[in-house]
């Protein structure tokens, strides 16, 4: 009978799997059911179904959700105030006649916007103003794309919103998420910076460069307003305040000091409304994450279950090597299979089987921060996010080429995040 179960909980996962990677139905579709397969193939009884997998499972990443919806207010409320547009416009006057300095600076920009913004909005408003001044100082239209999308995925992993998402899911500590994100965040930023030059040194591109220019405009929002995005993750990794707090201290930042003088505060009714509003905003802007996390909730209240953990530890304790060298080497392989909602992706298929490997023993703060390394691959890089998939349609090129064009920077970003998981929580 172990067996049995054993073969329905993977006939689940790889029916429901496979239909979410090659997009048969919607991936918060193919969650949900996949929770309830492995429930039923597992012997799980209807009362812990309805009791656990589903109600219990709806808030289990309830402190996720909510983290989200602050990162979404303070995104809009950048967006709308111009905060955005001007840290962009701020970075692109500091890289002067420098294409190279330019397009540093311009990265470094969206990477630090990207600790704190959530939201499709928030991104359309940064590359739309990146996009064409890359392209107005000859980067081809491919590259503007991959520099954007490498440094958001960059500035996602310091997101503190992120962080709860990563400490809720098999229930590690935020220190143990924040002291895995500082370095990896350290190694995706160099291999960015070093993808900007290599770009800007291949010949084509440099006799382009050398014929064109651009004007960026005059930016008009106060200077002291750009830090809003680097209040929440500075007071966080300060240990000054907790997430939700520091969220909502930068986005009191944001409202009082992106106005002109101290309108801000002369005008409170105004500013009340503007948060108000930003708020309503910010959470239509993180709705389709928050409903993953709730599929997601439901995987891992029927993973986690004894009777379904129980059955499939025989077969995933032959699976996963106990040495961490031969660890490290299997992991970083299959990092790439964290693109199309793969088995690799904590926001698709991962989040299941990670549950199932933290449940039978293996050390949650190891699996999971190796999870997250493969998301190094899949927030610049899968073709299947609506950011990418926007960026390519905006530049008028294909998804896969862009794709194709950061795996090899992107892989060596998850293998890092792997070799830091390893030596932090594995050795």
């Amino acid at each position: 009978m172990v067996e049995l179960a054993a073969i329905g909980i993977l006939v689940a996962f790889i029916v429901f799997g496979g239909m979410m990677m090659r997009e048969v139905i919607p991936t918060f579709i193919a969650l949900a059911g996949m929770a309830i397969a492995i429930s039923i193939f597992g012997g799980l009884s209807p009362e812990f179904i309805l009791n656990n997998v589903i109600q219990d499972g709806s808030m289990y990443l309830a402190d996720a959700m909510i983290a989200a919806a602050f990162g979404g207010t303070l995104g809009v409320l950048a967006e709308k105030q111009g905060i955005l547009e001007d840290m962009v416009k701020s970075a692109a006057e500091l890289g002067g006649d420098s294409p190279l300095v330019m397009a540093t600076a311009l990265y470094t920009a969206v990477v630090v916007a990207a600790t704190s913004i959530s939201g499709l909005g928030a991104f359309i408003l940064l590359a739309t103003i990146i996009f064409p001044i890359l392209i107005s100082v000859g980067f081809p239209s491919k590259i503007a794309g991959g520099i954007t999308l490498l440094a958001y995925g960059n500035g996602v992993m310091l997101n503190p919103s992120n962080w709860v998402f990563y400490r809720e899911v098999t229930g590690i500590s935020l220190d143990s998420v924040i002291v895995w994100a500082l370095p990896v965040a350290g190694i995706a930023y160099v291999m960015g910076i070093l993808y900007v030059f290599l770009q800007v040194r291949k010949p084509d591109v440099r006799e382009t460069l050398a014929e064109t220019d651009a004007d960026v405009g005059a930016t008009s929002t106060p200077k002291y307003a750009l830090l809003a995005p680097l209040i929440p993750v500075g007071l966080v990794i300060a240990d000054v305040m907790n997430v939700y707090a520091a969220f909502i201290v930068g986005i009191g930042f944001a409202a009082v000091f992106s106005q002109p003088g101290l309108q801000g505060i002369r005008n409170l009714g105004q500013t009340m409304g503007l948060i108000t509003q930003s708020f309503h905003d910010g959470i239509k802007q993180v709705a389709p994450a928050i409903a993953l996390m709730v599929a997601i909730g439901w995987l891992l209240e029927a993973v986690l279950a004894d009777p379904i953990s129980s059955t499939m530890e025989p077969l995933l304790m032959q699976i996963v090597p106990e040495n961490m060298v031969l660890y490290a080497v299997v992991f970083s392989v299959l990092a790439p299979l964290a693109l199309y909602r793969g088995p690799m992706n904590i926001w698709g298929l991962g989040s299941g089987i990670i549950g199932v490997l933290a449940a039978i023993g293996i050390n949650p703060q190891l699996i999971t921060t190796t999870a997250i390394s493969a998301l190094r691959v899949q927030a610049p890089g899968d073709p299947t996010n609506t950011h990418n998939a926007w960026a390519a349609e905006e530049l008028d090129v294909n998804v896969n080429d862009i794709t194709m064009n950061l795996l090899p920077y992107i892989w060596v970003i998850a293998i890092g995040g792997i070799i830091t998981s390893v030596y932090l929580f594995g050795l």
